[in-house]
């Protein structure tokens, strides 16, 4: 398990070398729980954060608890103020069985044991420290190693002037497609790159936008990667026709479709059963005509 360091200990790292944002261009929206406090990048060669949220402002970021009850994992905000956490003791109701009850929030990071070699992860609990602090901390591997590491998000970063992709650890604060400018050991220099979670060793990735095609109206997927690299110029691969769509995130199109279907399916609101019952008169009333008056005989 891993703990905070003693107050008083700060993060070591590098001088600053640009900032991150979250990335919202091109439609390529990435997770955002209000500016990110000043953190450390780790991988072979570093960059701190140098954007800081607004003073006096209470803004929050994501952590997790583990129900007592059902022992589910949840997320859970916890509020920080001026770059430091605020003290605060959480009572949730869990989303899994509606219980409620106090919780010890912790954060889940990963740090390279420098004994074994191997990525581990440990957990830091919530404390009401600045949001630096915890980008460092003493933890205790299974191979029987313990000391003050390193510790981060492990991420697998893209260049956005070579695209070379690497895995190494980020800042504690990195999420799934924000922006970070770190050194790319293929250009030499400090570039431009994006932040995705680590795929698994084997398995293709699939796209994570898509767009409808102007040429044959078909929804077409599109890597964000190189919608990036094109600046946003996207060519279909079934009729040819190049242009800059409007992109969505994957399965936009296929919501949509299916909210459609269900109004559709859903439509049975008081004036169409009206309509649908006065049709049905109607129908009856042509189908079946009226009988033959039976002629009257005179008595004789």
């Amino acid at each position: 398990q891993g703990r905070p360091p003693r107050p008083g200990r700060a993060a070591r790292g590098p001088p600053p070398n640009g900032t991150r944002r979250s990335r919202s261009s091109l439609g390529l929206a990435g997770r955002r729980h209000g500016p990110r406090g000043s953190g450390l990048h780790m991988g072979h060669k570093q960059s701190r954060t140098a954007d800081s949220a607004p003073k006096g402002q209470t803004l929050f970021k994501l952590f997790d608890y583990q129900c007592p009850t059902c022992k589910s994992k949840r997320p859970i905000q916890y509020f920080y103020k001026d770059g430091k956490f605020l003290p605060q003791k959480p009572r949730v109701v869990c989303g899994e069985c509606n219980t409620s009850c106090m919780v010890d929030p912790f954060k889940t990071v990963d740090y390279g044991c420098p004994s074994c070699k191997k990525w581990q992860k440990a957990r830091m609990p919530a404390r009401p420290i600045p949001l630096n602090m915890y980008n460092v901390s003493v933890v205790g591997c299974n191979c029987g190693f313990r000391g003050e590491v390193s510790v981060g998000h492990l991420m697998d970063v893209s260049c956005c002037q070579c695209w070379q992709r690497r895995r190494e650890l980020c800042d504690v604060w990195t999420e799934d497609g924000d922006e970070l400018r770190t050194y790319c050991e293929h250009c030499q220099d400090y570039q431009r790159s994006f932040a995705h979670l680590p795929q698994k060793k084997g398995a293709a990735q699939s796209p994570d936008m898509e767009y409808a095609c102007e040429g044959c109206c078909r929804v077409r997927p599109i890597h964000s990667e190189e919608l990036l690299r094109s600046e946003g110029l996207a060519c279909c691969s079934s009729c040819n026709w190049v242009g800059y769509p409007e992109v969505h995130p994957s399965g936009h199109f296929e919501k949509i479709r299916k909210q459609r279907e269900e109004a559709r399916g859903s439509g049975d609101s008081p004036n169409r059963k009206k309509e649908e019952r006065a049709r049905r008169h109607k129908e009856k009333s042509r189908v079946q005509p009226e009988p033959d008056p039976t002629p009257i005989l005179p008595v004789r």
